[in-house]
């Protein structure tokens, strides 16, 4: 879902680096993974594949968004067969109490996209049924 960044603060990206990486240094606050590791979720664990296991452990995964989409892609292409899906990790900043206006730093926590997901699945399903905006809008409904 595509990310309006004027409703945020001006200087939200300052705001989301100084939570990712000097909070968290580079760390999912919930289940620990690092940003940018390749691998695959399993039973609620993370597990890392191929070599991307050694960067991992050294310190931040890869370097970049774009080296880790590569060596995802490649094994992906490598390992078609198995039907797991191998996935980049990226850090995200979640809103806990879900008000993006709510900036605080004890309000904040780096997240990877499934712990971030995890946590919005809530407050996302009540605004698709009940929002402005969502598919329930302007239609007629029945009692």
């Amino acid at each position: 879902m595509p990310v309006d960044y004027k409703r945020y603060h001006p200087k939200w990206s300052l705001i989301s680096r100084l939570i990712r990486f000097h909070r968290a240094k580079g760390r999912c606050e919930c289940c620990g993974v690092r940003n940018y590791a390749v691998g695959h979720w399993e039973k609620g664990q993370w597990i890392p594949i191929g070599g991307n296991a050694e960067a991992d452990h050294l310190g931040a995964g890869y370097g970049t968004y774009k080296e880790a989409a590569a060596y995802r892609d490649l094994h992906n292409h490598l390992l078609a067969g198995d039907g797991t899906p191998r996935l980049s990790v990226v850090l995200t900043v979640a809103h806990l109490d879900h008000d993006i206006t709510h900036n605080r730093f004890d309000n904040l926590q780096a997240r990877c996209q499934l712990c971030h997901l995890s946590h919005d699945r809530r407050d996302n399903a009540e605004r698709r049924m009940y929002g402005r905006t969502g598919r329930f809008y302007n239609q007629l409904r029945l009692l």
